[in-house]
């Protein structure tokens, strides 16, 4: 039983590599069909699937450790990717508490208002905390690409995956779509990673 409960424990990183964009861009569609207008069912259950897909990138990230070995820059690399998406995670709830409490979108901006309020709660868990997971994670597939436990062409498309997600983001109508590229990107990249052997040490 020991041994059947830590190999499924095992495989949780590698499931992360697999379903954290795909979780993140399950969220980004629900938000573009209509959850952006929120509070409403398309706000909650993207941000919902968004505490789950940030969680899995942090698993994603600890297998990527896995790849790039004990050395001290790669564990400083996984913990700034978890610190990262801990943030993220962090943020997600916020936003989705914002939007159950809210009855429409100025008392969100209220709440938002409130919640702004406290000192460092937007620098650290919407401003600066949410980069810490993508320079993680870029940092990680460098070291395994160096390493050769990943090929140089998906550090590459991590690259491009978070450099199209950043620049899509703020922007507006079909530009947007290139959020929604990005993480098709990470997906490619990280997807095959799994279940592959660690190096030797």
């Amino acid at each position: 039983m020991i041994e059947l409960g830590s190999s499924r424990l095992a495989g949780l990183p590698d499931a992360g590599l697999v379903a954290a964009p795909l979780v993140w861009l399950s969220g980004w569609v629900i938000m573009r069909l209509g959850g952006a207008s929120g509070p409403n069912a398309g706000w909650d259950v993207a941000h919902a699937l968004w505490i789950v897909g940030f969680a899995l990138f942090g698993a994603a990230a600890y297998a990527l450790s896995r790849l790039v070995g004990r050395s001290l820059v790669g564990r400083v690399a996984l913990v700034v990717a978890l610190i990262g998406a801990a943030t993220l995670v962090v943020q997600m709830v916020i936003d989705l508490v914002v939007g159950l409490c809210a009855v429409d979108k100025p008392a969100m901006d209220d709440l938002y208002d409130k919640v702004f309020a406290a000192p460092g709660v937007e620098l650290v868990f919407f401003t600066v905390g949410p980069i810490l997971l993508f320079v993680g994670l870029l940092a990680l597939m460098i070291l395994a690409a160096l390493r050769r436990t990943a090929n140089a062409w998906q550090a590459l498309l991590v690259l491009l995956g978070i450099a199209l997600m950043v620049v899509g983001r703020p922007a507006d109508g079909a530009l947007r779509l290139l959020e929604g590229v990005g993480a098709v990107c990470l997906w490619l990249a990280l997807a095959p990673l799994a279940r592959r052997p660690e190096p030797n040490r």
